[in-house]
């Protein structure tokens, strides 16, 4: 049902502008419905629960009963009804436990309805939303909002794991190669094709998605110790002794005090292999529920036939060498829970005293890692590769209306996009605009009012740049890009702890995004009121031969500024710089209104008197 009423919600009219909000609105629709259905299935399926509680109450008090019955008249007939009345009582207890089973799949699925409802209106997600990946330093992150509350990553994550949430920061922050990213765009077209696949997935993983990425991140599974060599041989002599005590006691041919011996040999190489089974508890201690999430991922990626090369890559590497990586996994979890039945101190006692337990579990657990820890670091990236996929796949299916960017073939500089918004803005209040730079005019210098939309342009064009890279659909009715780097200038800060005033901070910046596109030409630069901290005259000779020396070296910036000094450099580069400015519209009463649509041309009208006056300043 779900495929079903996304793939008829592609039906829907070319006006773009209306095209998203109608998607929303469509979308919202979709949610709502399939949330007031899985309410009526959850209701039956309480019901159902009663029922089957009272039922097993039932069964068993009249199992009890007859079974009294039965015992105190001794009649061979009467103990046909316990008999049946205890199968009844097992089938009770089976059909109530896959009722049960059930009950918990509608309710996740319900909660994982409502949190995608939620996030198309812009409320926030029930997933991690990236703090830990934060980084002030990054070439674009913390000007795109990459990471943190009401960022990008929030929006878009929909991965339980710790692999899963590093692998979608990674794609967001790092410069991947062409192939890769049409290899991942094409492997997030598949998955999306997959909704309620992908959904299934996401129920088995819900209940137990990280809530600290710095807590809970998976650390690598790997061999920290190795058994004492004579320790295997000293296992088989304690079982050939207790072997032969048993034998000798049961042939009545010494007293059962014999069996003092092999307790004694025991305790003496449980003392001797403490350091190290207490060595591998550590290691695998609290793992079972960290190693079943991972099972249930690569099992599904084993499982499915893909069509996409790098979802099949992916496949592959869980299969090197023959071994599945799922049946490893369980292999690990199995012989981890077995590791815990001796932390019941009697059970424990009885295991390690007469059996050596801990030990021979441990010798297991060695023998696992000698054949498979090297392997698990690459299994665990594959498993995060494929949630980071279904979280970009779920931008599809949440946004319809939204497009796949086409990477250009070309080496040379190019954007074009039609009607591009920012993601993050609710489609009632987003406004889209056309825009195209190519090399040969690859300077783009917008002008405009305080507020008119200048930095959320730059926002909307670098945001959107960092999806496709990702491999991800954009918001926009088309976008065609060539393969580039991104570095912004955007919001500089003075820093106490470094003890740099704002204006160093900048100089520090624009140092290194200079070097940066230098070295690489190709690197598109999105600039936000250059040299800010200095006095006018500085800074607009400052922007000015900043702008030269990027037209010197051929490297595509788009630069929002309010010097119009900037803005008729056109005329002394015609063939280099062009000018685009937001607008402002100034009623007969003075207040203003913004349309936030980007035009050709430099802007001359500007609002800092109007908004001065509105806090009883009248500048004249």
């Amino acid at each position: 049902m779900y495929l079903f009423l996304i793939n008829s919600l592609t039906l829907l009219p070319d006006n773009r502008n209306s095209h998203q909000l109608d998607s929303q609105i469509a979308m919202l629709q979709l949610f709502k419905e399939l949330i007031t259905d899985l309410e009526k299935q959850i209701e039956q399926l309480e019901k159902k629960d009663n029922r089957f509680s009272i039922l097993r109450l039932i069964t068993f008090s009249g199992f009890f009963i007859s079974l009294v019955f039965a015992l105190e008249s001794r009649a061979a007939e009467l103990f046909l009804a316990p008999f049946v009345l205890l199968l009844g009582f097992i089938g009770v207890l089976l059909w109530h436990n896959q009722n049960l089973a059930t009950l918990r799949n509608k309710r996740t699925r319900k909660e994982i309805f409502e949190n995608e409802r939620a996030c198309l209106q812009y409320q926030p997600n029930a997933y991690y939303q990236g703090a830990f990946f934060y980084d002030p330093e990054h070439d674009f992150s913390s000007d795109m909002d990459a990471f943190g509350k009401n960022s990008l990553f929030a929006y878009v994550n929909r991965a339980a794991t710790g692999v899963g949430n590093q692998a979608l920061a990674q794609w967001l922050t790092e410069k991947s190669s062409k192939e890769e990213i049409l290899q991942r765009q094409a492997a997030v077209k598949e998955l999306a094709a997959r909704p309620d696949w992908c959904i299934g997935l996401r129920i088995q993983l819900f209940e137990k998605r990280i809530r600290d990425f710095q807590k809970e991140n998976l650390p690598a599974i790997e061999k920290t110790v190795s058994p004492p060599k004579p320790l295997p041989f000293l296992v088989w002599l304690s079982r050939g002794i207790l072997l032969a005590s048993v034998l000798l006691i049961a042939f009545n041919a010494i007293h059962a005090s014999i069996l003092t011996v092999p307790l004694m040999v025991n305790i003496i190489i449980n003392w001797y292999a403490f350091r190290y089974t207490q060595t591998i508890k550590v290691q695998l201690e609290g793992r079972e529920r960290t190693l079943n999430e991972y099972y249930k991922i690569l099992t599904e990626l084993e499982n499915q036939s893909w069509e996409s090369e790098y979802l099949k890559a992916m496949q592959d590497k869980l299969s090197e060498h023959g071994a599945k990586a799922s049946h490893a996994i369980r292999q690990l979890r199995q012989l981890s829970q077995k590791l815990d039945y001796s932390l019941n101190m009697a059970l424990g006692a009885v295991l390690n005293y007469f059996f050596l337990w801990d030990i021979a579990i441990g010798l297991k657990i060695s023998r696992w890692f000698d054949g498979h820890a090297e392997k698990t670091a690459q299994w665990f990236t594959t498993s995060g590769q494929l949630e980071a996929l279904i979280s970009l796949a779920n931008i599809e299916n949440n946004h319809p209306a939204w497009t796949y960017p086409l990477i250009h073939p070309s080496e040379k500089f190019i954007i074009r996009a039609r009607e591009a918004g920012h993601p993050l803005i609710n489609e009632k209040q987003r406004v889209c605009n056309d825009f195209t730079m190519e090399s040969h005019n690859a300077i783009s210098m917008i002008t405009g009012s305080n507020m008119a939309g200048k930095s959320t342009f730059l926002r909307t064009l670098g945001v959107n740049i960092v999806l496709a890279h990702a491999g991800a659909p954009v918001c926009a009715t088309q976008m065609e890009i060539s393969h580039f780097p991104i570095m912004t200038y955007l919001t500089i800060t003075d820093s106490l702890s470094e003890n740099t005033s704002t204006f160093y901070r900048e100089i520090k910046r624009l140092k290194k995004i200079l070097d940066t596109a230098r070295a690489n030409h190709n690197t598109l630069l999105l600039l936000d009121e250059m040299l800010r901290g200095t006095n006018s005259a500085d800074k607009a000779r400052g922007s000015m031969a900043i702008t030269r020396e990027l037209i010197r070296h051929h490297i595509p910036a788009v630069i929002a500024t309010h010097n119009l000094e900037l803005a008729e450099m056109q005329k002394e580069f015609p063939e280099n710089i062009n000018n685009y400015f937001f607008d402002i519209i100034i009623e007969p009463d003075s207040t203003m209104r913004f349309d936030y649509k980007l035009k050709p041309g430099i802007c001359n009208t500007f609002n800092a008197s109007l908004l001065l006056k509105e806090i009883g300043i009248d500048v004249g």
